[in-house]
């Protein structure tokens, strides 16, 4: 029979597979299993453990199993989980994380932290991806002053990845914000987050608060500017893709889609992204699904607007007739005619339901820069006698937005 030192983890067992550690009593015999490592699959198991300081008992934490799989070696795993004595939790910022799972989780007993694995929370075990709990975990470092801050941002990174969660919203309350800018003596840079958080403030502050005056025009622009700026620099980096992006592309758009906004000659809103705008068979399917459904500001009318990428071809590279006829590529033709189709459904689908006359439908697609000359002038001759669906290009776009960055350089 083996010995094994007493009172303290001992290597039990190994082999090809797997290793085994247990905790040994008084007399040396193995009472508790408190480390696994399965070899070969990059797997780490640990059992955080207590022992009672009258009998030498051993009993399980809250979290009976803390399992990391993806690292290549114990070394190597988060410093946020202790790997050596009793395990479990080491740093404040995962306790902090943990804290705040309990009573949402009350029966939580096996937590599962990973390279490359789905997030999923259940009743009794948990799994969440590292690239995600990284994030979460560095927010809750930076976030030192407002524990209520801290719970609010936890519960709404972990309702992005998770939906047994809601969002809340948080309220800034009487001076807070004075002491945070308290600690700064300069503004070097303003990001677009930046921006659109100074936004909401100014928003709910009272008009008589806000004195207008030269400076505050001066500054006001400059921050429109800046904004502008970092807008152009992420339109231009998309415009570098080598290959289709149409779901970046979309999440851009989704994300500011006041620029889309400028493509109609009337105010309009954005009514939905992604939006079902009919065409379901019996089966449940075939629906029509538009990138964006813009509504009329007046509430009368609708616009639909499908967002392709900067890679689809305009016209085909071969003439129809030399040297200057061309005609409509496949993607352009395809897409017009997905355009005609999304409004000929929603029209019938909807017309009742919904003030529906005539919606007007855009088309963004390609780049105008890359025809040549016959081209060109083939494209605005096709483009001009298309009436049911107006046609943009990304980088006639872009123009747009350098244009409305002139402008506010020049003030």
């Amino acid at each position: 029979m083996d010995s094994y030192l007493p009172n303290q983890e001992n290597l039990i067992s190994e082999n090809d597979e797997k290793i085994v550690y247990k905790y040994c009593d008084d007399d040396g015999t193995p009472i508790f299993t408190t480390k696994e490592i399965i070899r070969n699959k990059k797997v780490y198991i640990f059992h955080p453990y207590n022992i009672n300081p009258t009998n030498g008992s051993v009993s399980s934490k809250r979290i009976k199993t803390i399992e990391l799989r993806g690292w290549e070696s114990i070394a190597a795993l988060p410093k946020d989980i202790k790997t050596n004595g009793r395990y479990g939790l080491a740093t404040q910022r995962i306790k902090l994380f943990f804290s705040f799972l309990y009573p949402k989780f009350k029966n939580l007993n096996k937590v599962t932290i990973g390279i490359n694995i789905r997030n999923r929370f259940l009743e009794k075990t948990l799994s969440i991806n590292w690239a995600d709990l990284d994030v979460i975990l560095r927010k809750i470092a930076n976030e030192q002053r407002w524990y209520d801050r801290r719970k609010l941002m936890i519960n709404n990174s972990l309702a992005n990845i998770s939906t047994k969660l809601a969002k809340d919203k948080a309220y800034l309350n009487a001076g807070q914000l004075d002491a945070f800018l308290g600690k700064f003596d300069s503004f070097e840079k303003v990001t677009k987050g930046d921006i659109e958080s100074l936004s909401k403030v100014l928003e709910t502050a009272p008009p008589s608060k806000i004195s207008i005056t030269s400076n505050f025009i001066k500054t006001r622009d400059k921050i429109n500017n800046v904004f502008i700026e970092d807008l152009i620099k992420n339109f231009e980096r998309l415009l570098s893709s080598k290959v289709d992006n149409e779901k970046q592309w979309q999440k851009f758009f989704g994300e500011n889609s006041w620029i889309l906004n400028h493509l109609f000659p009337f105010e309009v809103i954005l009514r939905q992204q992604e939006a079902y705008v009919g065409g379901k068979s019996l089966e449940n399917k075939d629906g029509r699904i538009v990138d964006f459904l813009f509504q009329n500001g007046f509430q009368v009318n609708f616009a639909l607007l499908e967002i392709k990428t900067h890679k689809k071809d305009l016209l085909k590279n071969t003439p129809y007739r030399k040297p200057d006829v061309y005609s409509y590529s496949d993607d352009l033709s395809g897409g017009v005619s997905q355009c005609l189709d999304q409004k000929d459904i929603f029209i019938r689908e909807f017309g009742n339901k919904e003030k529906i006359v005539d919606p007007k439908t855009i088309l963004v697609i390609g780049l105008k820069s890359e025809l040549n000359e016959h081209q060109s002038k083939c494209f605005e001759l096709l483009r001009a006698n298309q009436k049911n669906v107006d046609i943009l290009t990304f980088d006639e776009l872009l123009a747009k937005l350098k244009g409305l960055q002139r402008v506010l350089s020049e003030k």
